[in-house]
Order: C-alpha cells, then sequence, then structure tokens
C-alpha cells in the first residue's frame, strides 16, 4: 500500500515499530557541514513554522514492511524516533512502541521511565545513539525548540495531525534488498514522491455527494475512484522507471529520479519544490487540478520519450545536451519540451530542431537563437567561426572549434542513414569530455616537415611537433613538406582542418606516430579472436562515419589534406548558406 498519511494515523495502526539489525544508529542532531543546520533543528524549525502558519507539513515518506503486530523500518528510522523524542517531550499517552531489534541498550534507554530526568550531554557517552538521543532531546526542549510554544497541548495535536508524508508498506522478504537500494540515494525523491502522493490522493477523491445518488451508485464511483488512483500509480511508475534507465539518464545528463519531467513542467523560475507545485497547480485542491496535472505530465512524457527513441531528434537534442552550458541546456529543454513547442506539427517541430541545432554549432545561445532578431549576431558567428577554422594553425590554436565541427560532422553522417531515418549517435565520446575524445592526425603530424629560418641565416628542420629534425632525415619518403599541402588555391598544413578527424582517445593513443597506410590498416583491420583486444578497440570509433570516410581514402597526401580543407569549408558555407541568403551575405 502506498498512501499518504498523517502522523496520527501512522501511530493509530497500534504497532510497535521495529529497527532492524541492518539499520545503521541513529544520528540525529549531528552537526553537518558548511553551516547547514542539524536534522532536528530543521525538523523543528519547519514544525514552529506550519504551526504558526495554519499550514501541514510534508516531510520525507517512510518505506515499512507492515506485519501483524510490527512495522518494520527499512526508510524512516531517523524520522520515526525524532517524532518519538518529541511526543514524550509533549506528554503524549497514546501507544507508541519503538524497539531497536538488536542494540539492547538503546532499547533500554528509549523505554526508560526516566527518558526526560535528565539528558545533558556526556562527551563520555559509550553509545552513539544514546548521546544522539540526548542530543535530540536537548534541541527539542531547548529555547529553540519547545521553548518558543506556549501551548505544548495544541502543539502536539497540530503536529499529529498535519505532520504527513508518504507510507510505502513492501513484503518483508524484499526488505533488505530495498534498505540495499535506497540507502545511497536517501532523499533524492523527497519532492517527486510527494508530488506523486498529493496527486493520486486528489485524483482518486470522491466529490459525488452521497445524498444524490444510491449507495450502489456511491460504492461504484469509490471503485472507479481507486481504479483510476491505481492507473496512474503504474502510470507514474512507469515514468520512474523509464528516467531511471542508464541509457536515458546519460542521453538526457541527469540523476534526479524523475528526470526532467516534474522540472520542466513547472514553472521555470520555480525551483523543483512541493509547496511550489501544490501552489503552482493543485491550490484548489479538487480532483480536476490533479486529473490535468496527470495529462499534461503524460503528455510531457510523451514528447521526451518520441524525441529519445527517433534517430533525428536524440542526435539534435544529444549534441544540443552536450555543447550548452548549464543554463542554455534547461532553457532549452524547457522550450523545447514545454509549451512552446507541444503545439507544433511535426515538420515545424522538426525544421525549429534542426535551426536550433545549426545555430548551437554556430556558437550563439539560448536567448540569441530563440530571439527574432538574431540577423547580426548570426552573421558575426559565422563570421568568426569560419576564420578559426580556416586557420592552418587550428589544432594548436582552437581545438575546441575542431572538435565541435568534427562532432557536428559525425552526427549529420548519422542522421542520413536508413534513408535519411537517422541512426543514433553514440554520445558516449563526448560524455567523458577531453579525457574521452581526440583529435587525430591523418598524417602523422610528426612526419610533416617545414623549414624554420634564424636569424643568422641557418635553415632549421623540425616536424609537426615542433621538434628539430636531421636534414638527412626527410629523405625518407614516409616525411612529406608542409609546402606540399597545396590543392588548386588553397594551402593548408597538418595542424588545419584537412587533416583532423575525431577519435576516441584510446584509439589515437594506439595510433602513435604510424603512416597513413599503417592507421588505415589498424583501423579496418577485423580481430582475429576475442582475445584480440588492441584491433578490438578500434570498434569504438568505427560508429565514427565521418572518421571512417576519411581512412577510406586509398592515399593520404599533402594535396589530399589541402582538398580536404577546401571541401570541409565548402561544406561548412552550404551549411549555413540558408542563413547568409536569409540575412544578405552570400
Amino acid at each position: 500500500m502506498n498512501a499518504t498519511i498523517t502522523l496520527r494515523e501512522y501511530l493509530e495502526k497500534k504497532k510497535t515499530f521495529v529497527i532492524p539489525y541492518y539499520q545503521r544508529g541513529y544520528v540525529w542532531g549531528k552537526i553537518k557541514g558548511g553551516g547547514a543546520k542539524d536534522s532536528v533543528s530543521y525538523m523543528i524549525d519547519s514544525l514552529t513554522a506550519g504551526y504558526n502558519a495554519h499550514a501541514e507539513v510534508f516531510i520525507q515518506g517512510v518505506t515499512v514492511s507492515e506485519l501483524q503486530n510490527e512495522i518494520i523500518l527499512i526508510d524512516g528510522q531517523q524520522r520515526t524516533t525524532f517524532f518519538y523524542l518529541l511526543l514524550k517531550s509533549l506528554g503524549y499517552r497514546g501507544q507508541f512502541g519503538l524497539r531497536y531489534e538488536i542494540r539492547e541498550k538503546s532499547k533500554e534507554y528509549l523505554t526508560s521511565d526516566v527518558l526526560l530526568d535528565d539528558f545533558s550531554e556526556d562527551v563520555n557517552e559509550e553509545y552513539q545513539d544514546i548521546y544522539f538521543f540526548k542530543k535530540t532531546l536537548r534541541l527539542i526542549n531547548g529555547r529553540e525548540g519547545l521553548g518558543k510554544i506556549s501551548d505544548r497541548d495544541t502543539f502536539c495535536e497540530y503536529v499529529l495531525d498535519n505532520v504527513k508524508f508518504l507510507y510505502i508498506d513492501i513484503p518483508e522478504e524484499k526488505a533488505t534488498k530495498v534498505f540495499t537500494m535506497m540507502n545511497g540515494n536517501k532523499a533524492v525523491m523527497k519532492a517527486e514522491e510527494l508530488v506523486k502522493a498529493e496527486l493520486l490522493r486528489l485524483a482518486s477523491l470522491n466529490d459525488t455527494k452521497s445524498a444524490d445518488i444510491t449507495d450502489n451508485e456511491m460504492f461504484m464511483a469509490e471503485w472507479d475512484s481507486n481504479m483510476l488512483r491505481s492507473r496512474y500509480a503504474r502510470e507514474w511508475d512507469k515514468w520512474l522507471q523509464w528516467w531511471n534507465r542508464d541509457d536515458v539518464k546519460r542521453f538526457f545528463k541527469v540523476d534526479n529520479v524523475m528526470g526532467l519531467l516534474v522540472s520542466t513542467y513547472m514553472n521555470p523560475k520555480q525551483s523543483v519544490s512541493f509547496e511550489n507545485f501544490k501552489q503552482s497547480f493543485l491550490s484548489e485542491q479538487k480532483p480536476i487540478e490533479a486529473k490535468k496535472v496527470f495529462d499534461g505530465l503524460r503528455r510531457l512524457q510523451k514528447r521526451f520519450a518520441d524525441a529519445f527513441n527517433d534517430p533525428q531528434s536524440f542526435n539534435r537534442i544529444g549534441a544540443i545536451l552536450r555543447i550548452s552550458g548549464p543554463d542554455d541546456r534547461i532553457s532549452f529543454i524547457r522550450w523545447y519540451f514545454g509549451n512552446s513547442m507541444c503545439f507544433y506539427d511535426k515538420a515545424r517541430k522538426h525544421n525549429e530542431l534542426d535551426r536550433y541545432y545549426k545555430l548551437a554549432f554556430l556558437g550563439l545561445n539560448h536567448k540569441k537563437i530563440t530571439e527574432s532578431d538574431n540577423k547580426d549576431i548570426i552573421k558575426e558567428k559565422y563570421d568568426d567561426l569560419y576564420r578559426l577554422l580556416a586557420d592552418n594553425g587550428l589544432y594548436n590554436n582552437n581545438k575546441e572549434e575542431a572538435f565541435r565541427l568534427l562532432l557536428r560532422l559525425n552526427i549529420d553522417e548519422d542522421n542520413s542513414q536508413e534513408d535519411g531515418s537517422g541512426r543514433k549517435f553514440d554520445f558516449s565520446i563526448w560524455d567523458n569530455d577531453r579525457r574521452g575524445r581526440s583529435l587525430e592526425h591523418i598524417y602523422p603530424k610528426s612526419k610533416v616537415y617545414h623549414i624554420e629560418r634564424q636569424g643568422d641565416g641557418i635553415e632549421v628542420y623540425k616536424n609537426g611537433k615542433d621538434e628539430n629534425l636531421d636534414k638527412s632525415k626527410i629523405s625518407d619518403k614516409s616525411y612529406i613538406s608542409r609546402d606540399s599541402c597545396r590543392w588548386n588555391n588553397v594551402e593548408a598544413s597538418e595542424h588545419s582542418i584537412g587533416n583532423l578527424v575525431l577519435l576516441y582517445k584510446d584509439d589515437n593513443s594506439s595510433f602513435n606516430d604510424s603512416p597513413f597506410d599503417e592507421k588505415k590498416a589498424m583501423f579496418f583491420k577485423k580481430p582475429k579472436d576475442d582475445k584480440d583486444k588492441e584491433v578490438k578497440a578500434f570498434f569504438k570509433s568505427r560508429h565514427l562515419l565521418h572518421t571512417i570516410y576519411k581512412f577510406a581514402n586509398s592515399t593520404w597526401t599533402g594535396e589530399d589534406i589541402a582538398k580536404n580543407k577546401f571541401q570541409t569549408l565548402d561544406e561548412f558555407k552550404e551549411y549555413y548558406k540558408e542563413f547568409m541568403e536569409d540575412y544578405g551575405k552570400e
């Protein structure tokens, strides 16, 4: 059973709460780093603020295995123990049994008749649980705790009826497995689980007036409400499972358990919190509001899933999320998946995404891309980027621009596959940042020489690594001159875009300074068997179609370098031709 309940309902189960053997000790009250409040003080402040404002207080849920006479606490022992100590301090006389399964001294202390007699600090306290039990009691009963409450009885009733949380009951046999899964991810789902619980509660409310219908009709209405709640719960869990798939989390660059669903649905100016969500979408506390939200979330989830499953959208969105800054990523997600685009037809959405993708690779931020009057900045960015890419020292002067262009060229090759339907690009090469990707010189830079004339007239031979060369070495056929990197009127160099491809860094290391023919042989060689690790490693880069096409050349000379530079820059001009025509530049 999953339900939102009050603290009173939690206690009225009249069962003993058991802290199982695998739980850590009680640590609430422990001072946190960075000046943050300890958990006890934070909870007391939340309760007193809610009390003064006559408001409900929603706390993180508890996960339990409810048995006939006991409730096994899988997640929630710290909160349950806190409320045990708080209610004892308030004089609560109802049933509230709490038992530590293996820590006998903790159990004895909590059930002692002198629990509230002396909780002064003892720095030599032997038992950690008892040390923090006492500290919690000091904080609860201090000036900043109950010292601020004039009517303790009223406050006690307020706490019992207005503290609410999600109550999750799971089978006992799954308890340890669930605990292990949750232990490293505590409190991550706090806002989302409260949103889910409130949506389910509201959606399943039966607002039919009993005076107007028969008992049978009332029963059917309640049945329908329960069925709706179950359907919504299953649907939410389906979304949760989808957002927690490793491939989805990697693609959208998100770790939150509900991914981008709730945050995208909310107002961009609001942080994701239960209070903000409730105020924005559930303020009237009516079932129709919850049903409307579920419908909106369902449509939004479908847009995310459709984009993920369509290779063309997957590739463009994936690229935008990787070349944009954090703020622009959020703005793009809300622009594309939110209301701005949801009413567009498929063709228009594709065109808008393609336009955004192209301008993002041109270097425009989200604000400039979505502005209507952006002619000047597009022209400026185009001119600047073309100049950088045409630089024969691109590798040394602007590696990042080379990386981005080659990323786009490889993605576009994938987009053209399957008769234009596209093939999903593998973004793992980009997700490790500089540690995973590398610019490879097709013709090894160590084998391209040039002559530098020093002040005294002496000629010094150097390679592309700026290392001095013995003049006799250049007679080796594996060496070419930088001056040979010419084709028609195009001048290039070993460091120009004409001699660069994108590779995984591991593959780059394997190539070392091998000549083009040897690189090509290694790149396309099939592994002899499963143990042929060196050759198998190159399969990582073989999904890079633009890179493959370059290594597929029969030869690679200085002329090929210059010709490839011309073709790459010509492709760049053609790629942005529509923008330049629109804005007066041919």
